[in-house]
C-alpha cells in the first residue's frame, strides 16, 4: 500500500489538475488498501487472495454545478483526464441552488487504529487461525465454513479551501459457520483492529457447541414471543435503525422514526443509540468523506429522539451543526452514521435468560430487509442457533424462524440490556449488547426440507 505522503501527494496533484482545469472548488480523495482472504470450506482452505489498489476520486464545483470522476490511473496523465472528466460532468450538471460550497478546515481528533498485529497476519498465519477454527467442528464429525479477511487501508482527503488529512486503519474479521454430525448449524463470528486479539480456538468451539445442540430442531407456531437477542442479531436491528433513519436527509423527507418525533420517546428508556467514532471501540476514521471532524451524536438519548447525523449540505439545508457524517460524492443516502452503539446496560445474559418463562434465544438473523422505513419494519429469518428458553433455561432448538417486526415497538418492549457487548459486522461494524424485548412478531417457519 502507498504510503501516507503518497496519497497525501496524489490528492495534492487531484487540486492542481482540477483547477488547471477549470474548477472553482476541488475535492480530492485517495483511498488505499492491502486486503487478503483466506477463506474455506467442507473443512479445507479454498480460497487464499489478496490485492492492492489505490482509487482517486474528484469532486469539483463550477458555480453551482458538482461534477465527480474517478480513476485508479496515479500518474500526471491519469490525473489530468480525470479532472478534465470531473469538470466536464460538472459543466453538464444541472445547478443545484441549495448547495453550499465545500467546507473549509475544522481540526480533527488524530487516533491511531493501525494494529501491528494485523499487519504481519500474513497467509501462514491466516492458514493456522483457519486450521483453529475447523478444529472442533471436524473433531465433532461435522463440516466448518467461513474465512478470514484482513485489510490494511488509508484513506487521504484534501479540498482547494485548506482541508488535508489522511488516517490508516487496520480490519480483521473471522467467521465460522458449523454444520454438526446430526444437521445443526452454529454461527460465530470476530471483528477487532487487532489480529493478535482473535481467539479462533474459542470462535470455532463457541460454532461447534452451538450446531450440536441446534440438533433436532422443534416447530414452533407463530405469535408473540419475549426474544433475547444476541449481539449478532441485535446488530441487525442497530445498523437498520442508523442507516434508515438517521440520516438529516431521511429525517426531512419524512422517511424516518425520526420525522415528526424529535423530543419524543419512541423507545424503552433503556435504550441510547449513539455514533461515536472516536470511542475506544470504534473502528472507523475520525474524519468524513469530506474531511470534516466527527463528532460523538446521541441519536437516542433512554428512548428519546435526539436528532440525526449531517453532512455540510445538510447541515446548510436544515440549520444544523455539521456532525461529519458525509459519505463519498456522489450518493443519494445523504449523511450516515458509521461508528455505531448501542449503550450497555446492567445485566447478565445468564440472567436475562434466567428471568424468562418461555420465550425465544437468537443467535443471529438472515437475510433481513426493511419492509416500512418510518416504523422500522424489519422481515427476515433467525439462523444458527435457535433455541426455546422455558423456565429460565435453555431448552429444545427451534427450525429458523420467519419475523416481521417493527423495530421501534419491539424496542419499545425491552426488558434488560446487557453489560457485555461486541462488535458486530464488516463494512461499518457497531458495539451492540444482549437484548432482552417482552414481544417479537413470530410470523412462520422455513419449510421442511424433503
Amino acid at each position: 500500500m502507498i504510503p501516507t505522503h503518497r496519497a497525501q501527494e496524489l490528492a495534492t496533484a487531484l487540486l492542481e489538475a482540477a483547477g488547471a482545469a477549470g474548477s472553482d472548488q476541488a475535492e480530492a480523495l485517495v483511498v488505499a488498501s492491502d486486503d487478503a482472504l483466506t477463506r474455506f470450506a467442507g473443512n479445507r482452505i479454498h480460497q487464499n487472495v489478496a490485492s492492492t489498489d489505490t482509487e482517486l476520486q474528484l469532486r469539483v464545483v463550477v458555480g453551482q454545478q458538482v461534477g465527480v470522476a474517478s480513476t485508479n490511473a496515479t500518474d500526471a496523465a491519469g490525473i489530468a483526464a480525470c479532472a478534465a472528466s470531473a469538470v466536464d460532468a460538472a459543466r453538464r450538471a444541472p445547478a443545484d441552488p441549495d448547495f453550499p460550497g465545500l467546507p473549509g478546515p475544522r481540526p480533527v481528533v488524530p487516533i491511531d487504529r493501525v494494529s501491528a498485529g494485523t499487519l504481519t497476519f500474513d497467509a501462514s498465519a491466516r492458514a493456522d487461525a483457519v486450521a483453529a477454527l475447523i478444529a472442533p467442528t471436524s473433531l465433532a464429525g461435522g463440516i466448518a465454513a467461513g474465512g478470514i479477511a484482513c485489510q490494511h487501508s488509508l484513506i487521504a482527503i484534501a479540498n482547494s479551501l485548506g482541508v488535508s488529512v489522511a488516517m490508516p486503519r487496520t480490519s480483521l474479521r473471522a467467521t465460522v459457520l458449523s454444520t454438526g454430525a446430526a444437521g445443526g448449524t452454529g454461527w460465530a463470528s470476530f471483528t477487532n483492529k487487532d489480529a493478535a486479539t482473535l481467539d479462533a480456538v474459542g470462535l470455532g468451539a463457541f460454532a461447534a457447541d452451538t450446531a450440536h445442540r441446534s440438533a433436532g430442531a422443534v416447530d414452533l407456531a407463530p405469535g408473540d414471543y419475549t426474544v433475547l437477542l444476541a449481539p449478532e442479531a441485535v446488530a441487525d436491528i442497530a445498523q437498520f435503525l442508523a442507516w434508515y433513519g438517521c440520516s438529516a436527509k431521511s429525517v426531512e423527507e419524512g422517511r424516518s422514526f425520526m420525522s415528526g418525533n424529535v423530543g419524543q420517546r419512541v423507545v424503552s428508556e433503556l435504550i441510547t443509540l449513539v455514533d461515536d467514532a472516536l470511542a475506544p471501540e470504534a473502528t472507523g476514521m475520525t474524519f468524513d468523506y469530506e474531511g470534516q471532524p466527527k463528532q460523538r451524536v446521541v441519536l437516542i438519548d433512554r428512548g428519546v429522539v435526539i436528532g440525526p447525523v449531517t453532512d455540510s449540505y445538510w447541515a446548510a439545508k436544515t440549520g444544523r451543526p455539521n456532525t461529519g457524517h458525509a459519505l463519498p460524492a456522489p450518493n443519494s443516502e445523504g449523511p450516515l452514521p458509521l461508528d455505531v452503539e448501542i449503550a450497555a446496560g446492567d445485566a447478565d445474559p445468564a440472567a436475562m435468560i434466567a428471568s424468562v418463562k418461555r420465550g425465544i434465544y437468537v443467535t443471529r438473523f438472515h437475510y433481513v430487509n426493511i419492509e416500512d422505513p418510518s416504523r422500522q419494519t424489519l422481515t427476515g429469518m433467525t439462523r444458527d442457533g435457535t433455541f426455546l428458553i422455558e423456565n429460565g433455561e435453555l431448552t429444545r432448538p427451534v427450525r429458523d424462524l420467519r419475523f416481521t417486526q417493527s423495530s421501534i415497538d419491539a424496542l419499545s418492549t425491552t426488558l434488560a440490556v446487557s453489560r457485555e457487548r461486541a462488535l458486530v459486522g464488516e463494512e461499518a461494524p457497531v458495539m451492540v449488547p444482549y437484548l432482552l424485548l417482552e414481544k417479537f412478531a413470530i410470523t412462520g417457519q422455513k419449510s421442511r426440507q424433503i
